[in-house]
């Protein structure tokens, strides 16, 4: 996502709330094209900006995700960072939910670059496995936050005012909760072994879904596979396209019903298919198992 003097651009699936949270205005939100594999394609995210500049608007941020919520679709950072760079833009990364996988060796190439960004998002509430809500929020310069919302009334200040780092000037709420203790205890008694063999087995066990549904008939795996999140759809032969988004729906809906499972339909290339996230802390392999029956059999209802 770009923003430009709020401009933001961004791949397949921008949630523009905080466009207006900043008062930039959705007007200002660019979305940036992606690659056959919903990913934002640095040389169009280049394009757009010489395009503003040359018409006298002023980008001012870039967006780039790793694992997006629809597809968890990976942003090539390096190559988007070389481009912010060149334009003297800030650099933010969105890796809530893929970046826990960041302590798997095997998956660091996701945000190969990071290390050029000016601020990173990962919330270890998703797929780490902490309690809710815990986000981390990493930023190379702090002072860019303290200059724009530092507050210093008399009835805030303290003795120790300068000796401290109080987070009150770092974000919005003045008071927040000590979130850092759950992750803090989650690591201690897992271990990051235990952390890193609990995700190896969602990506294992994902990759097994997806095997099964590419395999069967009339069914597709929409997106790639990278981690633990597949998009799928059930397409039976002769469906227009609306009959189609009312099926998928629908077989979506009596499965979730049913109490056997929970999936999220979304849309994705303007069509309804439905994600199925395997991340909770004790889903096995058996229960990804009974999940493939019970949607082969809603299918057929």
């Amino acid at each position: 996502m770009e923003v430009e003097h709020g401009l933001p651009s961004a791949a397949a699936d921008v949630d523009d709330h905080a466009v207006v949270v900043e008062a930039l205005g959705r007007g200002n939100l660019r979305v940036v094209p992606h690659d056959e594999r919903y990913a934002m394609r640095a040389e169009a995210l280049a394009a757009i900006i010489r395009e503003d500049e040359t018409a006298g608007r002023r980008p001012c941020a870039v967006v780039a995700t790793t694992g997006t919520t629809a597809t968890t679709a990976i942003d090539p950072v390096g190559a988007i960072a070389a481009v912010a760079r060149e334009h003297g833009l800030w650099l933010h990364v969105d890796a809530a939910m893929a970046g826990s996988a960041m302590v798997l060796p095997e998956c660091r190439w996701m945000w190969e670059g990071v290390e050029a960004a000016d601020s990173i998002v990962l919330n270890p509430h998703k797929w780490l496995g902490a309690a809710f809500d815990c986000s981390v929020y990493y930023v190379r310069d702090a002072e860019h936050l303290v200059r724009v919302m530092s507050t210093n009334p008399s009835y805030l200040q303290s003795s120790v005012d300068g000796r401290v780092k109080n987070y009150r000037d770092w974000g919005i709420p003045l008071g927040r909760r000590f979130r850092a203790l759950k992750l803090w205890f989650l690591i201690r008694e897992q271990g990051v072994s235990g952390l890193q063999a609990r995700l190896r087995r969602d990506i294992v066990n994902a990759q097994w879904l997806a095997a099964q549904v590419a395999a069967a008939p009339a069914w597709r795996v929409l997106a790639p596979v990278p981690l633990q999140t597949l998009c799928v759809r059930h397409e039976p032969a002769g469906l227009s396209p609306e009959a189609l988004d009312t099926h998928t729906q629908a077989w979506c809906d009596r499965l979730n019903r049913s109490g056997q499972a929970y999936l999220t339909p979304a849309t994705l290339d303007g069509r309804w298919m439905v994600r199925v996230s395997v991340g909770a802390e004790q889903t096995e392999r058996v229960h990804v198992e009974r999940l493939w029956t019970a949607m082969q059999h809603e299918v057929t209802r």
